[in-house]
């Protein structure tokens, strides 16, 4: 029988942490009462960088009434977390409060960690001298235990006292520590760069602490009886040496005959799973992505099957258009910056790329430019092969990809006539208002529920942030939901309305999404939140997780995330 906390530690370990928090929840259905788990699936979470449904957790699994120490530390490290969440001007009592409970378990309890913690509030809070005097105070009382936090601790004391080249040392004595447990470091390097910053001395101290690479591969196909075994052993070897020189430890991308493969059981042999992202079932993927490239690919692929992590899509071939791809693209790009936000580490792509631009919305080419807008850096290993394609005019496409926003408000279903008269002409007002300061590419209402496509995620957050300010400014406030998803959207006309609008799962999606989030909350599909993740740094936006939760009227779980406005720190990470 399974040991689910085993599990949880084992994938938080790899840096897995919305996987740890999971199976943490999933168990706890069976074991309700289990501190320990409840105690992980709020720590893997925040740990993620989800505050918010962090602190939820916190409340809701009843870790507020433990009187275990290192629970009520967790308490005190939300508070924290979400003071950096903050405009700097509005941070300083939730830093105080944060400061005030570490201050008080390191009285009772003596250990050194809740001490630099506090002392790192007091120096972020601006009173240097007190971070340093509590930081000598915790070195004198020191006792090294040989683990990894009892070396962390030692090095953000020193660094927090003045004495830089002794955090470096420490760090490095943590280094050796660590073991495979990437979660670990990946919160002392947050920490200690942020008191780097604060004290003018360089991130780059927390760089003793190394994080393996999260990969993107993509690469192009070659065309059927092209492709040469030496050279396909030559590609396999250089993927062999980047793999290796690029330390990764954890990849995402396709599965296509050519680079897809090679890079693949690349990864296999350095000892790496790769998370596959495939658009749709992974029959139609053979027929589209693996046979055409010629048969001797199809047993490589099925065989490979097994080995992988695999996400499916809910996306299909469509005529005219290759945008399934583009979405599993897009997908395993996201989930790369994503993966190595969470883990504090650095996201690489790797492209077997011919250089010439993509001709529709997928392909290599379309791969690089997405990865190098948002900042991301790309080594092209060339392309030795003719590759798969056709030089046929591409079709005008009819679907487009867009971001959607469904929302309603709550308790409308009980207001009278009265009640009504005042909705329209107050609160749909006030939204209609906030709408049209954004250039909607299609917008709808009835009752209080409404139905808005934008070409641009951005811009849809940004709506939904000013409609909800809208609503909230009413008197009395209505605390909206609100939906994002993004993906395909169809063209169409409405022969009963006599309305030409759009169509497309991505709208069937928003309106399950939207019923089961929290009022006042913006919840976002996953392709919504790579969508974010693939923006620039400093655009703004930050999606945290939320869960695996059950949508309404059985359209099954899917992996949620919450969107709020990042903060100039966490740009800048």
């Amino acid at each position: 029988m399974s040991d689910p906390l085993a599990e949880v530690l084992a994938l938080e370990a790899e840096g897995f942490l919305l996987s740890a928090h999971d199976r943490a929840m999933a168990a706890l259905s069976d074991h309700p009462d289990d501190p320990a788990l409840r105690y992980r699936a709020t720590l893997t979470i925040a740990r993620a960088g989800a505050t918010g449904r962090a602190l939820d957790l916190f409340h809701q699994l009843r870790l507020d009434a433990e009187s275990d120490p290192e629970i009520a530390a967790l308490g005190a490290r939300l508070i924290k977390d979400r003071a950096f969440e903050q405009p700097v001007a509005a941070r300083g009592p939730l830093l105080a409060e944060a400061a005030q409970r570490y201050h008080g378990l390191w009285r009772r309890g003596g250990e050194g960690w809740h001490g630099v913690n506090a002392a790192a509030l007091h120096l972020i809070g601006g009173d240097r001298p007190r971070a340093a005097a509590i930081a000598e105070k915790v070195l004198r009382n020191h006792r090294d235990s040989g683990d990894y936090w009892s070396a962390a601790t030692e090095a953000e004391a020193l660094l927090l006292a003045g004495r830089e080249i002794g955090a470096r040392r420490a760090l490095e004595e943590a280094e050796a520590r660590a073991g495979p447990d990437l979660s670990a470091r990946a919160t002392t390097r947050r920490q200690l760069r942020r008191e780097a910053f604060a004290l003018g001395v360089s991130p780059a101290i927390v760089d003793a602490l190394r994080i393996p690479a999260v990969l993107h591969y993509t690469g192009h196909m070659p065309r059927p009886g092209q492709d040469d075994p030496a050279i396909e052993a030559l590609i396999g070897a250089t993927l062999d040496a980047t793999i290796a020189t690029q330390h990764v430890g954890m990849a995402f991308g396709g599965l296509a005959a050519g680079l897809d493969i090679l890079a693949v059981e690349a990864l296999l042999r350095a000892g790496v799973t790769p998370t596959v992202v495939l658009p749709c079932d992974a029959d139609t993927y053979e027929a589209a992505s693996v046979r055409p490239a010629g048969e001797r690919w199809v047993p490589r692929y099925r065989a490979l099957l097994p080995r992988v992590r695999i996400i499916q899509l809910d996306e299909r071939p469509f005529p005219g258009d290759d945008l399934h791809l583009a979405m599993a693209a897009w997908r395993a790009m996201g989930l790369a910056r994503l993966h190595a936000r969470h883990r504090d580490g650095v996201a690489v792509q790797v492209a077997a790329w011919d250089r010439v631009p993509s001709r529709g919305a997928a392909g290599t080419g379309a791969d690089v430019a997405t990865w190098t807008a948002a900042g991301g850096q790309s080594i092209f290993l060339g392309w030795p092969w003719p590759r798969h394609g056709t030089n046929e005019p591409v079709p005008e496409p009819r679907r487009a990809p867009m971001a959607v926003l469904f929302g309603d408000l709550p308790r409308f279903s009980a207001l009278d006539d009265e009640g009504l008269a005042r909705f329209y002409d107050g609160p749909l007002v006030a939204l209609g208002e906030a709408l049209d300061r954004y250039p909607a590419t299609y917008r709808n209402a009835w009752g209080d529920a409404v139905q808005i496509t934008f070409d641009k995620a951005t811009v849809a957050a940004a709506c939904a942030f000013d409609m909800r300010a809208a609503l909230e400014a009413q008197d009395p406030p209505i605390h909206p939901r609100f939906a994002l998803d993004f993906g395909p959207m169809l063209p169409v006309h409405d022969a009963v309305q006599r309305a030409d609008k759009y169509a497309g799962r991505a709208m069937t999606r928003a309106a399950r999404i939207e019923p089961v989030t929290p009022p006042g909350r913006i919840f976002a599909t996953e392709a919504f939140a790579c969508a974010v993740a693939l923006l620039p740094r400093g655009a703004g936006l930050a999606c945290d997780y939320a869960g695996r939760i059950p949508t309404a009227k059985g359209f099954g779980s899917l992996p949620l995330y919450a969107l709020r406005r990042s903060g100039f720190e966490e740009d800048m990470a």
